[in-house]
């Protein structure tokens, strides 16, 4: 369900009270459009719609889930987390010798052969940025959900949420495994592991946890916790 926002505005003066056509606002009663730059103001929302740009179409914000179910999602997607970097990705297996290797593993095996700058990425992008991510979020959720306090640094976590956002590439790298692998599969015999599914999945939950908006959550936060 989706709700059409028309009462549109013109540029906004910098200021903590902003003054449209002689009526006042606050930054938080009125939205940008991220494509555009047109500003609305902000109606409400049933749960589940979504407000529309008039100019390009483009969603402007939410009424998000319950927070509370996005924290199972982000635990859930921890655990799974654990899993993908415990246990090997995939074993390898040519004229009766087998090599097997963990992501991390593989990271280090980068240094190892004077490709350190790979190795970096791959240790920030599959590994640091999604970790910190998720326990941001966990940091952020249970302090509203659980303990219905507002989070002392609410404003550094959710823009480092929003910065992480850019960097993790788990989705990018588990795709760069199942092209090697096709690619090895006439020459040697491959087995995927525990890792290579918990990474599969773990890529569906980041995605479904990415889909809610850093200013949805943001505006959720406020609605329960003033």
């Amino acid at each position: 369900m989706s709700r059409d926002v028309s009462e549109q505005s013109s540029a906004l003066p910098s200021s903590p009270t902003i003054f449209i056509e002689g009526q006042s606002f606050t930054p938080s009663e009125l939205a940008g459009c991220e494509e555009c730059d047109a500003i609305y103001r902000k109606v409400t929302l049933a749960a589940g719609e979504r407000a529309y740009c008039n100019c390009c179409g483009a969603e402007l914000y939410r009424r998000s889930k319950s927070l509370s179910t996005l924290l199972a999602l982000v635990l859930t997607a921890l655990i799974v987390f654990a899993i993908a970097n415990s246990f090997p990705i995939v074993k390898v297996e040519l004229q009766g010798n087998s090599s097997q290797t963990t992501l991390i593993g593989a990271a280090m095996a980068m240094f190892h052969i004077d490709r350190a700058f790979v190795g970096v990425l791959i240790l920030i992008t599959t590994f640091i940025v999604p970790l910190l991510d998720l326990l941001l979020l966990t940091y952020v959720l249970a302090s509203v959900s659980i303990f219905k306090t507002r989070p002392s640094y609410l404003l550094v976590a959710l823009r480092a949420l929003f910065l992480f956002r850019e960097w993790g590439m788990i989705e990018v790298f588990l795709i760069g495994v199942l092209v090697t692998l096709v690619k090895l599969i006439a020459m040697v015999v491959v087995i995927p592991g525990i890792a290579l599914w918990a990474f599969a999945l773990l890529s569906v939950l980041l995605v479904y946890i990415a889909s809610f908006k850093i200013n949805d959550l943001w505006d959720e936060i406020d609605r329960r916790v003033p």
